[in-house]
């Protein structure tokens, strides 16, 4: 573990002005354990110049190299030696062992022969259906890599699909007021209107907005309990009127 592996994965080079405390002659300026300038005393930025700062890089490729470079040994030993180079003290620092936690699934057991995850975001899932990188073998402690690892946009653009395949099997859209949905075993034109809403300034001329009310007659007649957004597709209408198609409507409009 590289004793400088906090500045190449969390520090930025610093830019702008000079930094505050350095004084004509000096190569090094004054700073603190995260490597912040120390100002004199009563010192202040002057106006109109960018404030030299350190940001945060997230470069995150040192840190990837380094966990790839350790797989199958005990996960214990490989965070000592990353938190051994982390003062406690330091903010900057810190925040790479927040992102150990992104990389590596360490809450994790054995469940029917299979590795379950329980990440920080959600319930338990199994290995292969979470995003982490890496993850602590339940029974060995090892650092193992994460074969069925995708990406969390991959992940979420799947099942984007899924749930438009899904809906696809229940839901046809006729025109942009007008759909047929089944349920259960019928097909139904539901016919649907723009959910309104009101304009309201509070006296701090704030605006806020209150939908009108209304009622969906699908929802009503227990027809579907799915939420608007994934019954109609959209969020901003509701089912105005509703009813039953004939066999030669399903037939024509191939529903069947």
């Amino acid at each position: 573990m590289r004793k400088d592996m906090s500045k190449l994965i969390v520090e930025r080079p610093r830019r702008g002005r000079a930094v505050a405390g350095l004084r004509p002659g000096r190569s090094r300026a004054l700073v603190d354990d995260d490597g912040e300038p120390i100002k004199a005393k009563g010192a202040r930025e002057p106006k109109g110049r960018e404030p030299r700062n350190k940001q945060f890089s997230d470069t995150l490729n040192p840190l990837k190299r380094y966990l790839a470079s350790n797989v199958g040994r005990p996960w214990n030993k490989v965070y000592s030696e990353i938190a051994e180079h982390v003062k406690p003290t330091s903010t900057v620092q810190q925040h790479i062992l927040q992102h150990v936690d992104d990389f590596v699934a360490t809450k994790t057991r054995m469940k029917a022969g299979a590795v379950m995850v329980t990440p920080h975001v959600g319930g338990e899932r199994a290995l292969s259906e979470d995003w982490c990188l890496y993850y602590v073998h339940p029974r060995t402690g090892l650092l193992r890599k994460n074969d069925k690892y995708k990406r969390l946009s991959a992940v979420r653009r799947a099942a984007r699909i899924a749930e438009e395949a899904a809906r696809a099997e229940r839901m046809r859209v006729i025109d942009a007021k007008t759909q047929a949905h089944l349920f259960g075993n019928d097909w139904w034109e539901v016919k649907l209107a723009k959910i309104g809403r009101q304009t309201i300034t509070d006296r701090h001329g704030r605006v806020n907005y209150i939908e009108t009310p209304y009622s969906d007659v699908v929802r009503s007649a227990k027809l579907s309990k799915l939420g608007l957004a994934e019954l109609y597709g959209r969020e901003d209408v509701y089912a105005s009127e509703k009813r039953q198609l004939s066999k030669a409507e399903i037939k024509r409009l191939k529903l069947r």
